[in-house]
């Protein structure tokens, strides 16, 4: 299996989007400035990188990379990884502790298309919302390495008895063939991949090997910039989205494009994500293929 990160770092973060470090730098700076008095600033995020053969696997955690909405409770209110206040029910985040939660709206393996959508409504819609869960996979402000704050992380999470607040599962591999073993079972499973944490390392904010992603497909975020015209069996619709990637360069993304977009396609400024398999010389992707729209973020036309 050709695997994700073997040969080359990607310029993307870590949930495969550009500008996620600056939206939570821009976060945490806000929160510095404006956070309780007393209570300690919500640390910068840590970053994932993509995980590569020869890291020492035995010294992580492992857990499933959930395909969801990235999402962190400050201690009293929920924002995006932009930085955006997230309209949760006030029933879904009473009575949630003082201290800052790092984790994942999720509704489900298969299922990014519906923690989306409820983390889009101006207005919460109680039916979605009753469909999500908030997996918690760290606490940034608490003390010592990952190993450290995972018991305190899990006693959070128990102490709160909210069913729809769930600790990640965290588990130890002995070596890298069982790591590959059990991606591939994720992969069967219909899950998006694994992520791998650190035993001693802090939680502290910018990219480093303290936070891998182990995934079978390359993904990752462009802006649409353009409408291309379709032909022949496409004609009158939409052949492909013009689409800019982080440095600038621009290519079109039609395979993969269900008829509903071709009829009506994601406005310019629109987010879309994309998977495909490396990448040529010139940076530009292999075999690109288009996912599905972003809807949980703001355009570009928008902010």
């Amino acid at each position: 299996m050709h695997l994700v990160g073997y040969s080359r770092r990607r310029y993307l973060t870590a949930n495969g989007c550009w500008g996620i470090f600056h939206g939570w730098l821009v976060l945490w700076l806000l929160i510095a400035i404006s956070g309780t008095p007393g209570r300690a600033a919500t640390p910068a995020p840590t970053l994932a990188m993509r995980y590569h053969e020869g890291v020492d696997v035995t010294a992580y955690w492992v857990s499933e990379k959930y395909d969801g909405v990235r999402a962190l409770w400050t201690g009293s209110q929920l924002l995006s990884r932009q930085g955006l206040p997230i309209r949760a029910p006030a029933w879904f985040t009473a009575g949630w502790p003082p201290e800052p939660m790092d984790g994942e709206l999720w509704a489900g393996r298969g299922q990014f298309a519906l923690a989306q959508t409820a983390v889009a409504q101006a207005t919460p819609d109680d039916a979605q919302w009753r469909a999500l869960r908030y997996m918690v996979f760290d606490l940034p402000a608490a003390p010592g390495g990952f190993g450290a704050r995972l018991p305190a992380l899990q006693r959070t999470v128990a102490d709160l008895g909210r069913p729809w607040v769930q600790a990640a599962a965290q588990w130890r591999v002995a070596g890298h063939a069982q790591l590959m073993t059990q991606l591939r079972q994720h992969d069967k499973a219909g899950a998006e991949g694994l992520m791998l944490r650190k035993d001693d390392a802090p939680y502290r904010g910018g990219r480093s090997e303290d936070l891998l992603k182990l995934k079978s497909f390359d993904d990752a975020e462009a802006l649409v910039v353009g409408h291309v015209a379709g032909r022949g069996k496409y004609a009158g619709l939409t052949g492909a989205l013009l689409v800019q990637m982080p440095d600038g360069q621009r290519f079109r993304l039609g395979s993969g494009l269900p008829d509903a977009l071709r009829r009506q396609p994601p406005p310019l400024g629109a987010m879309v994500t994309y998977r495909f398999n490396g990448t040529h010389a010139s940076g530009l992707p292999r075999f690109a293929r288009f996912w599905r729209v972003r809807t949980d973020q703001p355009t570009a036309n928008s902010e």
